[in-house]
This record gives structure tokens, sequence and C-alpha cells, in this order.
């Protein structure tokens, strides 16, 4: 079950890992991408933690990160936040859903963005999670549409009737193309659960693994890798990032099977401010050591 205001998630999985491998193979090819030549849809940051990561075999974790920002509204949250681990020895990845307003530091974790934007907020999710979180990738709302327009929309298999007009959602069960207006009233929705924004953060995972899988199947042809490379070679902006670190996701990101991926919302009690409940610690134990989820 998932959440967030932003579907930031589909094209972090998406671009961040899928769109890198088609950058990879387009500049293993020889073929010159600019770097946010066009209008910026998202920020893919580096962090400390990633010089620790080393060869290519070491695991590391990235935090997808969707803000509420968008014009008319004040404040910009984390009201989107997963936190992928990447094994590359066994090729999977397996993602935590952060309800944005799980407890933290007597506080909702979300206001971590707020107070120090992208890197804030991942610094925020390591804390909670206790891994060293390697990169960070962050999109608005504008962006999110954009890039999900620029994937051409995203095909999901959407498992129930949706039908919330706070959001937008309007759909029937079934499998279908959104465009990137019709993602983001997906993601958005949780009117329409009784778990409310717990569900939705479910809701966004599938859409993230959908894309993930899209994109992958896609950059197995020329044209699908070009796509991928020019998708994020001109609306990414890299910060703290060089060709080499491009290099190593993308090759990376080629080699993850989607089939074998998990998407695990973290448990969390109710209220205002929502309490770590259950085997919470234990969750975030078995996904430290390796990246994956054995025992949960």
């Amino acid at each position: 079950m998932i959440r967030r205001l932003v579907v930031t998630f589909v094209i972090l999985t998406t671009v961040v890992v899928a769109a890198l491998g088609g950058l990879t193979a387009a500049w293993l090819a020889g073929i010159r991408v600019p770097i946010a030549s066009g209008t910026t849809y998202m920020e893919i940051q580096k962090l400390a933690a990633a010089d620790a990561a080393g060869a290519p075999t070491n695991m590391f974790f990235i935090a997808l990160v969707g803000s509420d920002f968008r014009p008319g509204v004040g404040g910009a949250r984390g009201d989107a936040l997963h936190l992928v681990g990447v094994n590359p020895t066994t090729h999977i990845a397996t993602m935590l859903n952060v309800p944005r307003d799980t407890c933290w530091q007597g506080g909702k974790i979300n206001r971590a963005h707020a107070q120090g934007g992208p890197r804030g907020m991942a610094n925020a999710l390591g804390e909670l999670t206790g891994v060293p979180v390697s990169y960070v990738v962050s999109v608005d709302f504008a962006g999110f549409q954009g890039l999900v327009d620029g994937m051409g929309g995203v095909q999901i298999n959407i498992p129930f009737p949706m039908d919330d007009e706070n959001s937008g959602a309007a759909f029937a069960p079934g499998d279908q193309r959104l465009n990137g207006a019709q993602a983001l009233a997906f993601s958005r929705d949780r009117h329409d659960f009784p778990t409310s924004d717990i569900q939705r953060s479910g809701n966004q995972g599938l859409l993230i693994l959908s894309a993930l899988g899209q994109l992958q199947r896609e950059a197995r042809s020329a044209v699908g890798e070009f796509k991928a490379a020019a998708l994020i070679g001109r609306h990414a902006q890299l910060d703290g990032m060089g060709l080499g670190d491009v290099y190593r996701l993308g090759r990376v990101a080629q080699q993850l099977n989607p089939a074998a991926a998990r998407s695990v919302t973290i448990p969390v009690g109710g209220g205002s401010c929502l309490p770590l409940i259950g085997d919470a610690r234990g969750l975030f134990a078995d996904f430290a050591d390796d990246a994956t989820l054995q025992a949960h």
C-alpha cells in the first residue's frame, strides 16, 4: 500500500534505474547526450554514502522523493517517500514505502524536506531505517507529469475501480496506459480507500514497478535505449555526479529483474503522527543487510 501526492516513484525507478541503463548504452556507443538541456523534470543527487559503495557488486540505496511543491501552494514537504535497495549481485531491487506522516524525531518525517531539501529528506529516511542512502531522486508535480509523458505514458494493470473527485482519479479495473496527468491522479487517490494514505502508498509502488518493467522492455531496442537516454539526459539535473556514477548505475539497472522486485509499505499505526508498529525494526534490519527482504 502506498500514498504520496507526487508519483515521483514511477519515474524514479523508471528513469533513475531504467533510463540510466539507456543513458549508459548511448554513452558506451559514443552518443553525446546533453545533461539537462531541456526543462528540468527531476534532480539526481549523490550523497556522501555513495563514496563507500565502491565496486559495482556492492549494494546501495536510493531515496525517491516527491515534493508537494506546485504554483500557488506554499512549502515543499516530502509527500512521496520511497527507499529502494539495489543488490547488484542478485540483480534484485526492493522498495520500502514510507508514509509521509511517519513519526521521526518527534514530528512527521515529511518536514525534513522543507528543512533540508532532498538531501535532508534522504538523510531522514536513512536515519529512520538504518541504511546509508547513496543517491536521492526528487521530482515535483510538474516534473512527474513531464517524465511520464516523456515515456509515452505508463502501462499499468489497475486492480480496482477508482472514482475520486479530489485527485481526479477515474479508472475502471484493467490494463491501461496512463498519461502524466492520469498517473498523478492515480498516485494521489486516497479517498477511495478505507486505509487512505497507506493504500495510496501501495498504489504508487505498483506504478513504479510497472514503469520499471516497461522501460526495461522498451530499452531492449536501439530506439528504446536512445529514448530513455534522451529523457534523462535532457531533463535530469545531476548534482555531485559524473559520468562514472551514471555508468555504474546504468549498468546495474540494465541487469535488474523487475519480476523479482518487491514493494513493501512499512508498518505504522494511526494518529496524526504515525508511529512504527509491529516488526518495523526487524523489517529495517532485514532490508539493510543486503537490500533484500528474506523474512518479511
